[in-house]
């Protein structure tokens, strides 16, 4: 059997040999059991002979019952494989690795010890010396704790930012909050999109200022900056670049992270703020004795009012949802559409029987029949009423097919007898200019330099036209 010695200390006491000569047993056991928290004598069978130990808490784990025991015998189940690898090191080594076991108590924790079990060569059995680590463990349980309450917490705030954001989009009061330095947008809601006419999405990281017509946006900077030095509310009303309709912003400055930020309130005119000659504070009520779908718009397009028939057709779910928002979400096949409609009205007063389509929410659509007319309000600013009928299959006029230009010859052909020539072709013009800038950008795949080349045009005048056409988003594809 091959022989091993004992694990032998890099120095040992050499200078004072004489004072371990004539040590009385006792002695010898004190400076054996002193080296750890407690300390166990066991047979090369792995029996405990004796123990030793310091703090009297131990005792109840019943450590005076484990003299004559099996090590493994005292300890929990999971431990019994420690155990035997800690008799099989020491045997063949001299000196075993560091091994935490526990030992069961009788109510309540188990006990914890790292043990490292170790032979000397003249003494006749092992040294297990054991630390005791049930400070290690209420540490343990109290990090433990603390994750948990951590997690529980970050549990609750998400929780209150989750509640916090679902009421803040989904109610009818339209916020913003504006960075006070930048006048950045950092956080809105749908409302306040819908009123300024444009995406959420796009609206967040844009600048206020810039959600302004040109000729209102110094005012409104000048408003923000007087809010914010003097730290008073402001209320200022401007036109929406994206619509043109009238918007009334209500600002106020707050303290957030050791800066000043704004609070924006968006709104679109009332009854009352925008009260006309002639009409009552409840101006907007006779709509809905109309039988048929009916909305009021100004001469922009912006809409003023819409009865509840118009809201069922279009699938929106009220009022405060529609107003405010330029009539082209819904109806016309293209912008052209608007266009003829509000320039027969301004020269005309009243248009019946055009033909178009309506648009819904869900992306459906459907032809419809427009007859509309002036509202006189007694101002400067004209209002129109605008009747919307759904066609029938038989009142649908046959379209016209023209060498892949289906579209735009349908449209044109329908509005012969109704539109003078001379506004006929100039429409006309604008949806072919239209078609080729399509074309170019899908010919280019959506480079603008390459299109504008192709088109003959400088890059400047290519980005107004795409604006004046609402192609600004249009990537070459659709």
């Amino acid at each position: 059997m091959e022989q091993h010695t004992s694990r032998i200390a890099y120095r040992t006491f050499e200078k004072t040999i004489s004072a371990f000569e004539d040590l009385r047993p006792d002695v010898s056991l004190v400076l054996a059991s002193l080296g750890a928290d407690l300390t166990l004598l066991i047979d090369t069978s792995g029996n405990v002979i004796d123990v030793a130990y310091f703090d009297p808490a131990i005792e109840r784990f019943g450590v005076e019952d484990w003299p004559g025991r099996s090590l493994a015998d005292t300890v929990t189940r999971e431990s019994v494989d420690k155990v035997r690898n800690l008799i099989d090191e020491c045997v063949k080594k001299g000196a075993s690795r560091s091994h935490q076991v526990n030992h069961p108590a009788t109510r309540g924790a188990d006990l914890p010890i790292e043990y490292v079990l170790r032979r000397v060569d003249g003494f006749p059995h092992m040294i297990a010396y054991g630390t005791d680590l049930r400070k290690f463990a209420e540490v343990q349980q109290q990090l433990i704790q603390a994750q948990f309450e951590l997690e529980r917490e970050y549990r609750r705030v998400r929780d209150s930012e989750a509640r916090y954001r679902v009421i803040y989009q989904k109610m009818d009061s339209a916020l913003l909050v504006v960075d006070g330095e930048t006048r950045r947008i950092i956080d809105g809601n749908a409302a306040a999109g819908r009123i300024l006419g444009v995406n959420l999405s796009k609206l967040v990281g844009d600048t206020l200022i810039s959600q302004a017509e040109r000729e209102h946006r110094e005012r409104l900077t000048e408003a923000l900056a007087e809010s914010r030095a003097l730290g008073q509310s402001r209320s200022i009303t401007v036109s929406s670049a994206a619509n043109g309709g009238p918007i009334e912003l209500q600002i106020s400055p707050y303290r957030e992270n050791g800066k000043i930020n704004q609070l924006v309130s968006v709104s679109s005119p009332t009854a009352d703020d925008y009260a006309f000659a002639g009409l009552s504070g409840d101006k907007w009520s006779w709509t809905e004795a109309v039988p048929e779908a009916q909305l009021v718009i100004d001469a922009k397009g912006a809409v003023y009012s819409v009865n509840g028939r118009f809201l069922d057709m279009i699938h929106v779910l009220g009022r405060n949802h529609a107003i405010g928002r330029n009539v082209n979400t819904w109806l016309g096949a293209s912008s052209v559409d608007m266009q003829v409609l509000s320039n027969r009205l301004r020269d005309e007063g009243e248009v019946r029987q055009f033909l178009t389509v309506v648009r819904d929410e869900m992306g459906s659509s459907r032809p419809v029949r427009l007859s509309a007319t002036r509202i006189d309000t007694g101002g400067e600013d004209s209002l129109y009423s605008v009747i919307v009928t759904e066609q029938g299959a038989r009142e649908m006029p046959n379209a016209v097919q023209s060498n892949g230009f289906h579209g735009a010859t349908s449209d044109f052909s329908e509005l012969i007898g109704r539109v003078p020539l001379k506004e006929l072709i100039r429409e006309s013009a604008d949806v072919i200019e239209k078609l080729c800038i399509e074309a170019a950008l899908t010919q280019t795949e959506n480079n603008r330099a390459a299109a504008a080349d192709l088109l003959g045009l400088s890059r400047q005048s290519l980005y107004l036209k795409l604006k004046r056409y609402g192609l600004e988003d249009f990537n070459g594809r659709s």
